[in-house]
């Protein structure tokens, strides 16, 4: 195991975030040692693009794909204004919640979309009381009254900050996360920004 590797698994362990620097033509063999590498694409901007991945508008705070148990991102190049991935520690929200009202997010079942091979989910609870699951425009197709409230608790309190923290990737580093706990945006950026991101998830 490699120096970086070790201090990737300690901190996802500790805090469910790392930053670190990487080389490049290291990226793959790094996070490898973490997780089967199951998705990577790059988070670039195209001109016309309306796509939270392509486009330049701002990002809701969301999970990403359920069966990605971490998601990394490797700078390749940073805008020239902002840029910063913005975070949401969820489990601070969940802790703020308290059991109970935590408990009744699992009355709230959303789409999983099929972008993975393998993929073994059609939906997934926002909470199953391991991990969370949650983006705005991923569709409802379980619901219950208590569910609905606490699913409202939980957007009220993202809304208000709760847990945020912004990093502002320059070109080497690379930010590691839990997707189960840390929620991930960021805000707008200007048309042409120049920023380029290599995003992996692992298994």
């Amino acid at each position: 195991m490699t120096e970086i590797s070790a201090a990737l698994q300690s901190g996802l362990r500790d805090e469910g975030l790392v930053v670190c620097t990487v080389g490049r033509g290291a990226v793959r063999g790094v996070l490898s040692e973490i997780g089967d590498i199951v998705e990577e694409t790059w988070v670039r901007q195209h001109a016309g693009a309306s796509t939270y991945l392509s486009g330049c508008e701002a990002v809701p705070l969301h999970t990403d794909h359920p069966e990605a148990s971490w998601v990394a991102w490797w700078c390749d190049a940073q805008a020239r204004r902002d840029g910063a991935n913005v975070l949401a520690d969820g489990q601070m929200l969940l802790d703020f919640m308290g059991e109970e009202e935590a408990a009744a997010l699992r009355g709230i079942e959303l789409s999983v979309p099929p972008q993975l091979p393998r993929q073994s989910l059609d939906s997934a609870s926002v909470w199953d009381g391991r991990r969370l699951y949650y983006a705005p425009w991923y569709p409802v197709v379980r619901t219950t009254g208590r569910g609905r409230r606490a699913l409202e608790t939980f957007i009220a309190l993202l809304a208000m900050g709760f847990g945020r923290r912004r990093i502002r990737l320059q070109p080497g580093d690379m930010l590691v996360i839990d997707n189960g706990r840390w929620l991930h945006g960021r805000d707008r950026l200007e048309e042409d920004s120049g920023r380029s991101l290599w995003r992996l998830w692992m298994r």
